[in-house]
């Protein structure tokens, strides 16, 4: 490295002079350097004889890959140096994620990291990275992301959920075919997603009695809990509301979805301390979590229990 050091200031400076007092050594020993390297490589790096010394035609073509390994150091180095010292975390991700599923784990993540400082960037569409504004994405991938690092967390799956209402009464849900006496509740950003359930249970053509439309899951969730008609939820993010009775999943059928759950940031910030912290915690969070899997079927739990 030393010998690489010497070289790279020679030939930058032109003078072993010049660079001798850079590196704060000796001419000799700048010299003595230079002259082990080519040893080493076994070819002339410097013409001795010219004032100010010139480069060989070796020495011309080594310069460039010598400073371009050191920009690298510098730059990663700056990364690194810079990123000890910031502590706040920009987190990108969708409005029903936020509020049904990281908000409530938040506090857990501060107690790991006490000093650093969470702030969350939520959108009710679709929408890309926002790069320049925030440091990580957790989003649901739909295409590839370009100059992006994008890491895999968990495939998700569909299911419809309605109120705990709809099971009872005249119109009672007990089949899927039940479905077209209800209003199906759709989210604008995703309207593949009843589609693809009912396709796998065989009902494809189903043509509800009615049709609502929102921007968010939590919308079309809430819409649901309030028996406004059967949405389609995606796991774990309706977990909760299951879990308290508000929602019940009245069949035992869940689907796939198409699409996977990411961690994605900037591909030049993939190393950066605070991002790496967020997605093993993330990691850690989902792993713990047996909603991710799935939702419970059937009647509802009694939630004073």
């Amino acid at each position: 490295m030393r010998a690489l050091m010497a070289f790279e200031a020679v030939a930058r400076t032109s003078s072993f002079r010049t660079a001798a007092d850079e590196l704060n050594v000796t001419r000799s020993a700048v010299s003595h350097q230079i002259r082990a390297l080519e040893e080493q490589l076994g070819m002339s790096l410097f013409k001795r004889d010219k004032r100010p010394v010139e480069m060989t035609e070796a020495g011309m073509s080594y310069f460039p890959v010598v400073r371009e390994a050191f920009d690298k150091i510098e730059e990663q180095t700056r990364i690194f140096t810079d990123d000890s010292m910031d502590h706040e975390l920009t987190v990108q991700t969708y409005v029903t994620v936020a509020l049904k599923w990281l908000i409530p784990r938040l506090y857990d993540f501060e107690q790991r990291y006490p000093q650093m400082q969470v702030r969350l960037s939520t959108s009710y569409l679709d929408w890309e990275l926002d790069r320049g504004n925030v440091d990580v994405g957790f989003i649901l991938s739909r295409r590839r992301m370009n100059g992006l690092h994008s890491s895999k967390l968990f495939k998700s799956g569909l299911a419809p959920v309605c109120s705990p209402k709809l099971l009872k009464g005249k119109n009672a849900i007990k089949t899927p075919e039940d479905l077209r006496k209800h209003t199906l509740i759709h989210v604008y950003t995703a309207e593949e997603d009843w589609q693809t359930w009912l396709d796998e249970a065989g009902l494809g053509d189903l043509k509800p009695s009615r049709r609502l439309a929102f921007d968010s899951y939590v919308m079309a969730l809430q819409a649901a809990a309030d028996s406004k008609g059967v949405a389609i939820a995606m796991w774990p993010f309706a977990a909760e509301d299951i879990g308290t009775g508000q929602l019940v999943c009245p069949f035992e059928l869940q689907v796939p979805c198409k699409h996977s759950w990411q961690i994605v940031c900037e591909t030049a910030h993939k190393h950066k301390s605070k991002i790496q912290k967020f997605e093993r915690w993330l990691r850690r969070q989902i792993s713990e979590d047996p909603t991710v899997s799935g939702f419970p079927s059937g009647e509802p739990q009694d939630p004073t229990i």
